[in-house]
């Protein structure tokens, strides 16, 4: 593992487990300071023994306090802020007909408003750095039509908008912006939608038939990619939406 993010500060929203937990330690990994948000004082105790990311802090990303926060623990404790990964979200399934109000609400507050208060709130401190990365966590399901869960796809589709006009409005900031948009990952998430199912072995098998790699990715290839995107190897990459998904949406 290289050195490129020696000496960057980097903010990594549900980092606890998952793609975020993989991406606190790929960072660290190469170099960089990382600051672990995650969901609760039970979270924030687990992930503050990892060696990936010790200092954590708990960051509710609908709360602009507890964002305005995050950033000021950033710039105060370690002098900056030069790389924001909003990966924090959730996944409620439901066709069009099945949504609530609730559901939708939910949904949006978590994945869209939360990605878009993250970013929001970094930019000024990237500024002061004259310059910056943001690697937002869209989704598969913002580029192709995927069924059942009609919420989280416009809340992906929206991170997908969210990012390539930020990525315009801060060009000439020096702050770059893109977004990652993973196919099935092995993550709590994709556990659970496996276990909604009456056979869920047979519905793991189904998932991977559909990327023509046929398998299931690893957190740790998500993060390799976030990684690169936060990095200065993609200094010439900005308002993209990555597709990491195993050839399913070129299918």
């Amino acid at each position: 593992m290289t050195d490129r993010l020696q000496g960057r500060i980097a903010l990594v929203t549900g980092a606890a487990t998952g793609i975020g937990a993989s991406v606190a330690e790929r960072l660290a990994g190469e170099g960089a300071v990382v600051i672990a948000g995650v969901a609760d004082e039970h979270q924030r105790a687990q992930t503050a023994t990892s060696t990936a990311a010790r200092d954590c802090l708990v960051l509710d990303v609908r709360s602009e306090a507890d964002w305005e926060r995050a950033v000021s623990y950033a710039e105060d404790t370690h002098g900056g802020l030069d790389i924001l990964v909003n990966n924090a979200g959730i996944h409620r399934p439901g066709a069009a007909l099945d949504t609530t109000s609730e559901l939708w609400e939910e949904v949006m507050a978590v994945n869209l408003w939360g990605t878009f208060l993250g970013c929001r709130t970094a930019i000024p401190a990237m500024r002061r750095r004259y310059g910056g990365a943001i690697v937002n966590l869209s989704s598969i399901n913002a580029i192709t039509g995927v069924p059942g869960a009609i919420a989280y796809s416009v809340s992906k589709g929206g991170i997908l908008s969210l990012t390539q006009a930020l990525a315009m409005e801060h060009v000439n900031d020096g702050i770059r912006v893109n977004c990652v948009c993973p196919g099935p990952v092995e993550t709590p998430i994709v556990n659970v939608i496996l276990a909604r199912s009456p056979d869920p072995e047979a519905a793991r098998e189904a998932m991977a038939a559909r990327q023509p790699m046929g398998r299931i990715a690893a957190p740790e290839e998500i993060a390799a990619v976030i990684a690169f995107l936060a990095s200065g190897d993609a200094s010439f990459m900005t308002g993209l939406a990555v597709p990491v998904d195993g050839g399913r949406s070129v299918r």
